[in-house]
């Protein structure tokens, strides 16, 4: 069993989550706190069960992560500092799969937490209340103030379930007494930081569309622009150059602009995979199309990426533009189903 000390309540601006946190031991969990997802973290390839760390404490409750390594169901950590194991044989633990965290390839675990939540993004489904848990990651061991990585989570977290990342609750457990008191406070001064405010919401859309891209592709981005003004229906197109007021927050104004667009247009490519900033908007462009009654998503894949797409790109109806074919990407545009 854990005790819930604190919890702090976040909206996407249509589902209410919450990230709460526990003290006691995540190898305890009952039936009722199960968690789809346990998050632990490692040194890249270390998963001996010392006597101190989460992975000895599984180990000892029967789960081996370094069983699960050697068969991974997904390895995200060259993009997303971790990887997915198959689901967990052992029900005894409540816990259905486990995620480890390894970030030292990429950065620092404070720099990368976001990292892992984007990552998680395709793992979750919608449709459902999935709960996720975790210790404050990287404090064992790895030895990282538990302030310093608390608040990076805390900052991380927020951020996504903002943006409709589908956790219903994120679980943050302490095993010890004394270190949860003190990761409480932190918590409380965070949650005392947080805006009471939110975002603007509106029945009427302020774009036509929402156009993704990376700055690397501007030739393309502007003959999508050019097409799509051609069309009756798709005259105010977002483009982050031009549509951007100098002063105000960037993240705000984009997260604004994505939710309010009818329609949004990726152009996806090496350059785009590579830029955390792309594949957010990537993300919530998935989580708007799965929540609309149409289709809202219309990827352009427009450079080969050297890679097969991710399974849900293959399922949306993408425009096959490789390699930079702009007689293709012209008609494309004048096709699109945007209404």
């Amino acid at each position: 069993m854990v005790k819930l000390l604190d919890k702090i309540d976040v909206s996407d601006g249509a589902i209410t989550r919450s990230i709460a946190l526990y003290e006691g031991e995540i190898t305890a969990l009952s039936p009722e706190q199960h968690a789809d997802i346990l998050i632990v973290s490692a040194f890249p390839e270390h998963y001996a069960p010392t006597t101190t760390s989460l992975i000895g404490a599984l180990d000892r409750s029967g789960v081996s992560v370094g069983e699960l390594a050697a068969s991974k169901l997904y390895d995200l950590r060259a993009t997303s500092a971790f990887w997915l194991s198959k689901p967990l044989a052992n029900a005894s633990l409540n816990i259905g799969q486990i995620a480890c965290f390894e970030p030292s390839e990429l950065g620092t675990p404070p720099e990368l937490v976001g990292n892992l939540f984007r990552g998680l993004f395709p793992f979750l489904d919608d449709r459902r209340g999935q709960v996720v848990a975790m210790p404050v990651l990287a404090t064992g061991d790895q030895g990282w103030p538990g302030e310093q990585m608390l608040s990076s989570i805390l900052e991380a977290a927020t951020h996504w379930l903002a943006r409709g990342l589908p956790i219903k609750e994120l679980k943050i457990i302490e095993r010890t007494p004394g270190r949860a008191a003190e990761l409480a406070g932190v918590m409380a001064a965070f949650k005392a930081m947080l805006p009471v405010a939110s975002r603007k919401t509106s029945a009427v859309n302020d774009f036509d569309v929402f156009l993704s891209f990376s700055s690397a592709d501007a030739e393309a981005a502007d003959c999508v622009k050019r097409e799509l003004e051609k069309r009756g229906d798709a005259k105010r197109v977002f483009d982050f150059r031009l549509a951007i007021d100098k002063g105000k927050a960037w993240q705000d104004e984009l997260d604004l602009a994505i939710s309010s667009s009818s329609s949004i247009v990726t152009i996806l490519t090496p350059a785009y995979f590579a830029s955390p900033e792309c594949r957010e908007e990537l993300m919530q462009a998935r989580l708007r199309n799965k929540r609309s009654e149409r289709p809202v998503l219309f990827p352009i894949y427009w450079r080969d990426w050297g890679r097969d797409l991710d399974l849900w790109l293959q399922l949306v109806n993408f425009a096959d533009c490789r390699e930079r074919n702009f007689e293709i990407l012209r008609s494309t545009m004048g096709k699109l189903a945007l209404a």
